[in-house]
């Protein structure tokens, strides 16, 4: 598989909204490389009030993917408070080494994900799973979708 550099995006990416779920694919196939998929490292993108792209930050040192819930829930109370004081958004993916199906980890950080964001009011702009084979964005949360 070849990963995504920034050269692939758009020339105006920088001015886009990650609100595209094939734009926000693409962000998070470039944000998390193949070492850090194979890692199961975590990424988000930090967005501005209009949705679009601030600041990328990888969360690598998971030192055992059962500990993955936990890393993403304290980096989410870290950068939430953050994001919230300017009416921002997150875009957030999960590594892993193979697959194209979520598992149960991956349904656990999305749940978690969509839980978090709810409290500290940050809309929630996709979770996405990258792995060896791809991009895969999870389902909207339901009350976004009604």
């Amino acid at each position: 598989m070849t990963v995504m550099s920034f050269t692939d995006l758009p020339q105006n990416a920088r001015h886009l909204p990650l609100t595209d779920r094939r734009l926000a694919g693409d962000v998070i196939d470039l944000i998390l490389g193949l070492d850090d998929r194979a890692r199961g490292a975590v990424g988000m993108m930090v967005c501005d009030e209009h949705h679009r792209g601030l600041q990328p930050i990888v969360l690598k040192d998971i030192p055992d993917a059962d500990e993955i819930v936990d890393g993403l829930t304290k980096l989410l109370e870290i950068v939430l408070p953050l994001v919230v004081e300017t009416h921002g958004s997150v875009l957030i993916g999960r590594g892993r080494p193979h697959g194209s199906r979520p598992d149960d980890l991956d349904r656990a950080c999305h749940e978690r994900a969509i839980e978090l964001c709810a409290v500290h009011r940050v809309r929630l702009l996709g979770f996405h799973v990258a792995t060896r084979e791809g991009v895969f964005a999870m389902p909207e949360p339901l009350a976004s979708v009604s």
